[in-house]
């Protein structure tokens, strides 16, 4: 009774632990099955997958943990980049290619480099050795052996369990069964020691970080010291040759970014068009004072006695005196510029009367281009038609007509 009420509670008090964050990374050589395991653990088909390139992030939730599974490309040029996820690691799993007995010596070496790192000895391995279904894999037995699996682990102090497996046999739950028996092994090696390990991942992390931008700031500073290097050999050359100094480019640090909050770029907007309007103001008050004053030169010349356009009724104003004065000064307010002056008709050239000849194009054909007509009477071919004697009635033998006179 106390038995079953003790593991109740433990059930209840497992059952409201949250789920663990576990990171795990699936490295291996090229072609040797690390996408198709993926593939089969997350459920998808198996078949048919093609080589990574770079790497693929997996998520999955396997009992009570969050897995998640950082998939590695396998070729030489991209293992350089399995370093950078070393340090947030929980554990590891190497894919081995059973089959392919020719590489088994460089899958050796890379694994040797692999439980090597610091940042991976002392954590849980899984070795998985695929293709089991293809004809001459080597047994588990063959694999450890030729791996010096033993040596490596005692070296660097990993836990380590070896499972053979065939991927494509299967996907989801039916995935081979030592596949599933291979990540439960490592999932539970991890909670065992899971709050160091995450400390460990944790202060890995942070330093690879901390190396991370410091190496960018070396990297920035070469790039520097090579510009000034380089401007300075320009100045050099120029100064020698005689020509013009180039301008300095400025810093990347002293660029600003294109990329601004669109509230930013309104306000600058705004600020650009009150700026702009300002300034217009005074332009517009002096045009508009220059313009009254032209004005005003105008209305005094158009008073003037002596100005040939001066309009009869501005006389008869001019003599009536000031009853006049307001008609005149309201008509003034007419600007100039608004004026249409009549022509003068007796400056131009005298216009002709008579209206032009029609234009000659095609449409309109000439009196030369058109033939000769003769007179119907008087024919150059008269001669050749002469008149036809008349037709003689000839009787008929068997006719009605026969033996008549005519």
């Amino acid at each position: 009774m106390f038995s079953l009420m003790a593991n109740c509670f433990n059930w209840q008090k497992r059952w409201r632990e949250p789920a663990r964050k576990v990171t795990l990374v699936m490295v291996g050589l090229d072609n040797a099955g690390k996408t198709a395991t993926v593939r089969g653990i997350q459920g998808d088909n198996p078949q048919d997958v093609a080589p990574t390139v770079g790497f693929s992030k997996v998520d999955l939730k396997q009992g009570k943990f969050e897995v998640t599974i950082f998939d590695l490309g396998g070729g030489k040029r991209i293992r350089g980049i399995w370093k950078n996820y070393y340090s947030e690691s929980h554990g590891v799993v190497f894919v081995v290619d059973s089959s392919d007995v020719q590489r088994i010596q460089e899958t050796r070496e890379t694994m040797a480099e692999v439980l090597q790192h610091p940042r991976i000895a002392g954590k849980p391995v899984l070795v998985l050795a695929n293709k089991q279904d293809q004809e001459g894999a080597l047994a588990e037995a063959d694999i450890i052996e030729n791996l010096s699996l033993e040596k490596l682990v005692n070296e660097n102090k990993c836990l380590c369990q070896i499972e053979p497996c065939s991927a494509v046999l299967g996907c989801g739950k039916k995935v081979d069964k030592s596949i599933k028996k291979g990540l439960n092994w490592l999932l539970n090696n991890i909670a065992k020691d899971y709050e160091a390990i995450t400390e460990r991942v944790q202060k890995d992390t942070a330093e690879q970080r901390a190396q991370e931008d410091q190496d960018k700031k070396e990297r920035a500073e070469r790039v520097r010291q090579i510009r000034e290097e380089r401007d300075r050999q320009e100045r050099e050359e120029a100064e020698r040759e005689g020509g013009q100094i180039p301008e300095e480019e400025p810093d990347d640090e002293n660029i600003p970014s294109p990329f601004q909050p669109i509230s930013n770029v309104v306000s600058e907007n705004d600020d650009k068009e009150e700026e702009r309007r300002r300034q217009r103001e005074p332009q517009e008050a002096r045009t508009d004072s220059q313009m009254t004053d032209a004005d005003r030169e105008e209305e005094e010349d158009e008073d003037e006695p002596g100005d040939p356009r001066q309009t009869p009724e501005s006389a008869s104003s001019a003599k009536t005196g000031e009853p006049d004065k307001k008609k005149k000064m309201r008509k003034l307010q007419l600007k100039r510029k608004h004026r249409v002056e009549p022509l003068r008709t007796e400056d131009g050239p005298a216009e002709s009367t008579t209206p032009p000849p029609p234009p000659v194009g095609w449409a309109t054909p000439k009196a030369s281009r058109l033939p000769k007509l003769e007179p119907l009477g008087d024919s150059r071919h008269s001669e050749l038609f002469k008149a036809l004697p008349p037709l003689a009635n000839r009787p008929r033998p068997n006719g009605d007509a026969h033996g008549v006179i005519f």
